[in-house]
């Protein structure tokens, strides 16, 4: 299967700005990105997502599909 990869960058719930690399099937644009992060919870946990990029950077941290 062939994969893409996001740069996210986002607001915590803690109000802290982090960022993460994601893994989607390659057919996924931006929005089917965005819909699939799970937002709120605690912690370092979305709260409010900043932008989402492709990017080349296959080390990725989260797993959506």
């Amino acid at each position: 299967m062939d994969y893409n990869y996001w740069y996210i960058s986002f607001i915590s719930c803690e109000g802290n700005e982090r960022w993460t690399i994601a893994r989607t099937p390659s057919d996924w644009v931006e929005y089917e990105v965005r819909d699939s992060i799970r937002m709120g919870g605690c912690g370092d946990d979305p709260a409010t997502i900043l932008s989402i990029e492709e990017t080349s950077d296959d080390d990725y941290s989260w797993d959506l599909d």
